[in-house]
């Protein structure tokens, strides 16, 4: 017996590969997802690195909070540059090829944040950056960077490369991930780099920045460094998350993505650094500024998962692991290995920014990439990109038209063919071919499965918004289900009641018109905006293109129309005649073949066995053993030719089931083809990038971004994910969207009622406490979604009897509603000015002190501030300032001028806990009789190490639910202020 073809296009056959396709490439997929590759047995798998150093020195970092406000910030710079003198030491280095910089001189003044902040700010601040130059083969000797001319219109040398990371945290976080690791890996460099045998071709610039967290100001002062005119491409690494693998964020350009190809295990995608440029992505590193303002060319290296834990007090060591340590660092110096290591022309040429005082790095080319299975890197340009797209949007229709036309002319173009005549002057009506049957099935099932799955996104939006917080693949199982099970109840149903052979060309015909059009947008961002995230849509359209051409080839195997036309007619002919003559049997001669059947039964009859008592009277047995007249052996005769004639090509094949006869001769494996151009390579895309983007947007509601988002999100990757087997679902049996339709039912009960969060997956709410140092009431901020945030205050036994304050309009977190109630209960210790047991609210007064100096009416000021324990404070005038000078220091024009509308708040930071500021301001005057200005000058504190010194934030800490975990709301944990009028 003959065995039925494996691939056929059969319901099992096609329900089993499909699955089996499926699940083999999403369950790596996901383990890809959630795990990172484990580190080596050996921590010292290259010479100059040691994991386990590295671990233990993230302990060390990560070990207390250290924002740039706080003690233990100073105890981290201390430690920095006796870990790096040590490395000096082990590896032997001298004062000329490894230098070590404590920059306690640059100073910055800005009058405008570089990342578009809602309102201008003014800023003066003084770094505390830790430095280090590794000097390269290729690099001058001497101490070049002393002696001026790196200032020169001819810089010397051909250039270094930068790696950075900063080393404060946020006051509610101990900054593991952020940016611990990316520390402990520069330190790990610095280690690996100044070995003898490791020396790089091209120097290398390490910098350990502080206060990245409250706006790049460590980032921004290496502007005033004599060795920045000496970076051509820099590697910044940060933390956006609290663990998982190092995400490629963003590059500035192919040429720098190439040196980070070939990593053991590569992990990222353009879609991401495009998604930055659009403002899609509203928070920032120090990538802007080295690019944006230092016309640097590099990447930027990032964790971004579990956004949950980031900026929380669960960013420590015990949450984190060798694992990701590992992936940072063996794809950094993978990285660095390569900047350093060109000597080619890839970083010569004029600089895209024009600076003549800095060192020529060329000019890029935009690039297109991403990873696969997070072991290969893709990489091409954008511009190869765009002639491949815009070749694809001209060719493609060509070719499908100029085969469609041969097809025509060889009578084979089955699609959109009603009817066809076989002979001119027949009397019977034109032939039915069918051709137009499942038309527009396709269309009209993926507008209704996809609006369900819309829908079940703004159902869950309304119901239930943060389900996705912790249960992403409930998510990600609801809409899958949902959309699988209705596309395969509309199409199956179809089928069932008008099946057409054309149903999975006309689904595929439709992909093809869709991706078509999806690629004319796609080209023109590529081309206007310069955006590569649409390579999918690429592949997309590629892969429809080419299922597309193979459906046409396929009709080569078909009759002509006009062949199964005349055969059909003929066929009608015969039985038509049959049907007019009733008695025109004996006008058929039978052939010796029939004459010999008649024989044979003659010969049955005679062996028959002996009549008994329920033998017939007439005789012969009635079912088995009916005598014929001759007459009806040759009306079987008749009805034999004519079902010779109607099968004539029966050994090509029969239509399957109900189809139209003329699709017997379509060869059934054609679709396993199709199928594969259409379905591994475009889901192990389409899956990889949707289950990264919905996880860097999952837990961002807490921010107060939108709550819909994520939701959508996963609506569309979850309907494109399908679209490879939307053309062949009709065909799968229904055991599979059965089983599916029981998970969508399951999956949304769950997503409905479950509650958000766990311990795991804590949501955030924001906490600052504030003091009016003039007045001393205190209050104790939490903002938040409003439901979550009240139960959170309700648990708080300072909040337990007083009355809440809630607002969105005036919140400091946009999309967040702020609620507040009086905190004189747990007033703030920041400052320890009367012994244990007195009230810290007699103090108060003595936290800040300012004095404005003014000069008869004219309309300007000098304030000369200072706080007790605090190195960040402000001022916010009620009017806007026209222009300002802290410390004899003007704005840089480096960093943009102050706007004509002016400025409302100044902010200032310094290196040290006791120098006061100096501030010099002036205004426009509104009137004569008011030339006068107001407003207030406030300080932060951010040290929280100690309990005691801000009782409120303690008490949320340990009275809060389990599922909450508070973060900072503004650079100050507790924040006091003092009115000023001048």
């Amino acid at each position: 017996m003959a065995l039925s073809n494996p691939v056929a296009f059969r319901p099992f056959a096609v329900g089993f590969w499909t699955t089996i396709a499926y699940i083999a490439l999403l369950v790596p997929l996901l383990v890809i997802h959630e795990t990172v590759p484990p580190p080596p047995a050996n921590p010292t798998l290259y010479s100059g690195v040691n994991l386990t150093k590295s671990w233990i020195d993230l302990t060390v970092l990560s070990r207390d909070y250290h924002p740039f406000n706080s003690r233990k910030n100073d105890e981290i710079h201390n430690w920095l540059l006796l870990e790096l003198d040590g490395i000096k030491k082990r590896n032997g280095a001298n004062d000329s090829s490894l230098v070590v910089f404590a920059d306690n001189v640059s100073n910055i003044t800005t009058a405008d944040s570089i990342f578009g902040a809602s309102s201008p700010v003014g800023t003066y601040f003084e770094g505390t950056n830790v430095i280090v130059y590794i000097r390269g083969k290729d690099d001058p000797r001497g101490r070049w960077w002393e002696d001026g001319t790196v200032y020169s219109d001819k810089i010397v040398g051909k250039g270094g490369v930068l790696v950075n990371a900063h080393y404060d945290s946020v006051a509610s976080g101990y900054g593991a991930t952020d940016d611990g690791m990316g520390c402990a890996t520069v330190i790990a460099l610095v280690d690996y780099f100044s070995r003898p045998e490791n020396q790089p071709q091209r120097g290398i610039v390490a910098l350990f920045n502080n206060n990245e967290e409250d706006g790049l100001w460590g980032a921004q002062a290496f502007a005033k460094n004599p060795l920045l005119p000496f970076c051509h491409t820099f590697l910044n690494l940060e933390g956006a998350g609290a663990g998982g693998r190092a995400n490629l964020f963003r590059t500035t350009d192919a040429e720098v993505t190439n040196a980070y190809r070939g990593t053991k295990n590569p992990f990222g995608t353009v879609i991401s650094s495009d998604a930055f440029s659009l403002g899609a992505i509203r928070s920032n590193t120090d990538y802007i500024v080295f690019n944006g303002v230092f016309g640097l060319r590099g990447l930027d290296m990032a964790f971004f998962r579990p956004r949950a834990r980031y900026h929380t007090n669960q960013d420590d060591a015990g949450h984190a692991s060798r694992a990701s340590l590992w992936h940072m660092l063996s794809s950094s110096l993978h990285t660095m290995q390569y900047l350093s290591g060109d000597t080619g022309q890839t970083f010569i040429g004029e600089r895209g920014d024009g600076d003549r005082k800095k060192v020529w790095n060329g000019r890029g080319n935009d690039g297109v990439w991403f990873d696969i299975f997070g072991k290969a890197f893709a990489l091409f340009n954008l511009r190869t990109m765009f002639a491949w797209s815009l070749t694809l949007l001209i060719a493609s229709p060509l070719i499908l038209m100029a085969f469609t036309y041969v097809l025509i002319r060889c009578d084979k173009y089955y699609f959109f063919s009603a009817r066809r005549t076989a002979y001119e002057g027949s009397d019977l009506d034109p032939i039915m071919l069918g051709g137009r049957k499942g038309m527009f099935r396709f269309p009209f099932a993926l507008i209704v499965a996809g609006a369900l799955v819309v829908g079940a996104a703004y159902l869950l939006t309304k119901i239930n918004p943060l389900v996705i917080y912790s249960n992403e693949y409930t998510v990600w199982a609801m809409m899958i289900s949902l959309f699988y099970f209705v596309f395969w109840t509309i199409m199956a149903g179809a089928n069932f009641a008008r099946p057409s052979a054309l149903h999975r060309g006309y689904s595929i015909f439709w992909l093809f018109t869709i991706a078509w059009g999806i690629l004319v947008a796609d080209t023109v961002f590529e081309d206007r905006f310069r955006i590569a995230a649409g390579y999918i849509f690429v592949f997309f359209h590629s892969a429809a293109f080419l299922a597309s051409f193979i459906t046409l080839c396929e009709l080569f195997a078909l009759p002509t129309k006009l062949a199964y036309a005349r055969r059909a007619h003929d066929e009608h002919e015969v039985r038509d005649h049959l049907n007019t003559v009733p008695h025109a049997d004996e006008l058929v001669i039978p052939s010796h073949d029939e004459l010999d059947a008649v024989e044979d039964g003659g010969d049955e009859e005679e062996s028959q066995s002996p009549p008994t008592e329920t033998t017939p009277l007439v005789g012969g047995d009635s079912e088995h053993n009916r005598r014929t007249t001759f007459a009806t052996t040759y009306r079987r005769s008749i009805s034999a030719l004519i079902s010779k004639t109607a099968s004539s090509d029966s050994d090509k094949g029969q239509p399957y089931e109900y189809e139209q006869m003329w699709s017997g001769n379509l060869p059934s494996w054609v679709w396993i083809l199709q199928f594969l151009i259409l379905g591994p390579f475009l889901i192990t895309l389409i899956a990889q990038n949707g289950l990264t983007l919905v996880a860097s947007v999952s837990q961002t509601g807490a921010d107060g971004s939108s709550l819909l988002l994520p939701y959508l999100m996963t609506a569309f990757f979850s309907i494109f994910l399908l679209l490879p087997v939307t053309p062949f679902i009709h065909r799968i049996t229904h055991h599979v969207p059965m089983f599916l339709l029981l998970v969508f039912a399951a999956t949304l009960i769950y997503n409905l009622f479950s509650f958000p969060f766990s311990e795991d997956s804590r949501y955030k709410i924001y906490f600052q406490q504030t003091v009016d140092l003039d007045t001393g009431f205190s209050k104790v901020h939490y903002a938040g979604l409003q439901e979550f945030v009240k139960q959170t205050i309700a648990e708080l036994p300072s909040a337990m009897g007083k009355d809440l304050e809630c607002t969105s309009k005036e919140s400091l977190r946009s999309g967040l509603t702020t609620c507040s109630y009086d905190g004189s209960d747990v007033p703030p210790n920041v400052v320890r000015t009367h012994p244990d047991g007195v009230p810290p609210q007699k103090g108060f007064a003595s936290w800040l002190n300012f004095n404005i100096t003014r000069v008869g009416s004219e309309t300007k000021a000098t304030f000369d501030i200072d706080a007790k324990d605090s190195r960040s404070c402000a001022v916010t005038f009620k009017k806007p300032i026209s222009s300002f000078m802290v410390n004899d220091h003007p704005p840089d024009d480096q960093f943009g001028a102050v706007p004509e509308a002016g400025l409302t708040r100044i902010k200032l930071y310094r290196r040290d806990w006791t120098t006061p500021w100096k501030v010099d301001v002036e205004w426009q005057a509104d009137s004569d009789a008011s030339t006068g200005i107001d407003g207030r000058v406030l300080c932060s504190w951010d040290d929280v190490n100690r309990p005691g010194v801000i009782p409120a934030y303690d008490e949320g800490l340990k009275y809060a639910p389990t599922w909450v975990a508070l973060t900072k709301l503004t650079s100050g944990l507790c924040e006091g202020s003092k009115a000023f009028k001048a």
